[in-house]
């Protein structure tokens, strides 16, 4: 049963290994047989943003405001993926999970309060 499931492990990891690595190792033998082209010009090797002309280099330094609202909207996204199965079972729990579920909620709330109140979600 367990070296099945090793079995099972090992073949999906040998696909995740692979999966990236064929087509590095393909482009780099198309670029060895001289396969691939390789044409350089400034509009090639310019920085692109979505249709937009860039003005400068593309070592230009970002507020670091964005990451910090990302990685807000990802915690309060990961919130929904924990309550859901909870959110779909609760007639079923019993009262020790509703009000683990409140604690849970009562923690991001906390939370939330404290970035709002810190001007995390604010643009200055």
């Amino acid at each position: 049963m367990i070296p099945e499931q090793f079995g099972r492990v090992g073949v999906l990891l040998a696909f995740a290994l692979l999966f990236p690595a064929l087509p590095l190792a393909a482009s780099y033998a198309f670029y060895k047989l001289r396969i691939r082209p390789e044409n350089h010009d400034p509009i090639k090797d310019a920085t692109y943003e979505c249709g937009v002309e860039s003005e400068g280099t593309s070592w230009g330094q970002f507020n670091a405001r964005y990451y910090l609202f990302a990685l807000g909207f990802v915690i309060f996204d990961v919130e929904v993926v924990f309550l859901y199965p909870w959110a779909v079972v609760h007639a079923e729990l019993a009262w020790q999970a509703i009000l683990k579920a409140s604690l849970f909620i009562g923690i991001l709330a906390f939370g939330l309060a404290y970035a709002w109140r810190r001007g995390a979600l604010e643009w200055r």
